[in-house]
């Protein structure tokens, strides 16, 4: 049933994208695409028109909150999830005002990763 969710994975950091990629795999998904920095995420944002995109908070050049009122205007059908290390409540609550779908803090267990993406895909009604 995953097979038809695709995943994009947004992070500059190789081992995060690695875990997140081997966690998803795992469950079944299809992880479409990798990017290390928002500008590039959202150009493979809009050429493969991912369901869910796992957006880091934190990326040198074009940071996630910087890129994500961009990625709801370009791909609006997307799901974003914000990956972040951060529990700062500003971050948290700048983000939730933008219109994501959920987050998933760092240091992350695979079962967290897991709940968190199954409970936006049950939510797209797929």
């Amino acid at each position: 049933m995953n097979k038809n969710v695709s995943i994009l994975l947004i992070d500059d950091n190789d081992i995060t994208r690695e875990v997140l990629r081997v966690v998803l795999r795992g469950e079944g998904y299809n992880v479409v695409g990798e990017a290390t920095d928002g500008g590039s995420g959202l150009d493979l944002a809009l050429k493969l028109r991912p369901n869910i995109i796992l957006l880091d908070v934190v990326m040198p050049k074009i940071s996630g909150l910087e890129i994500l009122p961009k990625m709801k205007d370009l791909v609006p059908e997307a799901r974003i999830l914000m990956v972040t290390a951060n529990k700062d409540q500003e971050t948290v609550s700048e983000a939730v005002k933008a219109g994501i779908h959920g987050f998933i803090v760092k240091p992350f267990n695979a079962q967290k990763i897991i709940d968190t993406v199954a409970g936006v895909v049950a939510k797209m009604g797929k």
